[in-house]
């Protein structure tokens, strides 16, 4: 890319989100949301995450719904996108997009959860 006359890198925003996407079993959906809402001081907690768990209990089989809440992470700020989409077998997309900080700390949450569920 060039600006100005001047070559150089394109440097990603560092307010841009990072995406966690998984597909699980819709019955799991509720717990995983707990366990993300434990990871922010504020914005999504406990009653958020029964709100959208009963929102896709509702979900029809390819009936997309996005939630977008302002969350606290460490004591930032940054918003937190959630995004399902259910089949018609039960099965759900989940994908999170979250700050290049808490990103990671979801993508654990939620592995750990499925995979303690493998046993």
């Amino acid at each position: 890319m060039i600006l100005g006359g001047i070559r150089g890198p394109v440097v990603a925003n560092a307010a841009e989100p990072v995406r966690v996407t998984t597909s699980f079993d819709a019955r799991y959906a509720g717990a995983i949301l707990h366990l993300v809402a434990h990871l922010f001081g504020g914005g999504f907690g406990r009653a958020e995450a029964d709100h959208v768990t009963r929102d896709i209990d509702g979900l029809k089989a390819d009936e997309p719904k996005v939630w977008q809440f302002a969350v606290q992470y460490q004591g930032h700020a940054e918003t937190l996108e959630i995004r399902a989409l259910m089949d018609d077998l039960g099965m759900i997309d989940l994908d999170f997009a979250a700050g290049a900080d808490a990103a990671p700390a979801v993508r654990a949450a939620v592995d750990g959860y499925l995979n303690g569920r493998a046993h």
